[in-house]
């Protein structure tokens, strides 16, 4: 049952529902009194008047069942398609065995005469028919999910690594502080003596 969604579930049972009150519930029921006698006598939706009706919508309901069966069990079977996918199929399927009931019911209009079989078998016809509609409408919603499920997760990216904090420049090299000035070496007189002192101005001449 795991391989069945809800959906499936609901159009698969009610068809087989379908199915089972179509086969063996009674669709008409009938009483004749006869002075103190009476006869009552019940057909099913497969039998008299105009049964062919029933067996049709009998063989949409297993036709819709065994696509449902298929497609679940054996899913490389391919099998042809009536609308382009398979919930497309079971619901135009349904709408069939649904058309077949609608006949069977307006060639033979007769509430006295309606079993409680008859009406079972419109209760589920439609339940049938809407939960079929219902599966149609949510397959591509199912079917987009399943794909982004399937699709590869891209690769984690690298969070964007953190820059580091420049280092500070170096301080500028400290200038040498000055030194003191040094008194220049005498180098001497031309001849490498001590260089002469420096006379005063000359004496005018007749001073002692």
């Amino acid at each position: 049952m795991d391989n069945f969604s809800r959906d499936d579930r609901l159009v698969g049972g009610l068809a087989i529902l379908l199915a089972i009150c179509l086969l063996f519930f009674p669709w008409f029921d009938i009483t004749v009194n006869v002075g103190a006698f009476s006869a009552s006598a019940t057909f099913t939706a497969t039998g008299d008047p105009d049964g062919w009706l029933g067996i049709l919508a009998v063989i949409a309901c297993l036709a819709l069942i065994a696509d449902l069966l298929v497609e679940k069990f054996s899913p490389q079977t391919t099998l042809p398609t009536i609308g382009g996918t398979r919930p497309d199929t079971r619901f135009i399927l349904a709408v069939v065995a649904a058309g077949f009931v609608a006949l069977k019911f307006l060639f033979h209009i007769h509430f006295s005469l309606f079993g409680w079989g008859f009406y079972i078998s419109v209760i589920v016809t439609a339940a049938l028919v809407f939960f079929a509609a219902q599966a149609r409408s949510a397959a591509p919603a199912m079917m987009s999910h399943s794909m982004a499920g399937s699709a590869p997760s891209p690769p984690p990216t690298a969070a964007p690594s953190r820059p580091r904090s420049a280092a500070p420049p170096p301080p500028p090299p400290s200038e040498p502080a000055a030194t003191a000035s040094e008194p220049p070496v005498s180098t001497g007189g031309p001849s490498g003596g001590p260089e002469p002192a420096e006379r005063g101005p000359a004496s005018p001449p007749g001073t002692p």
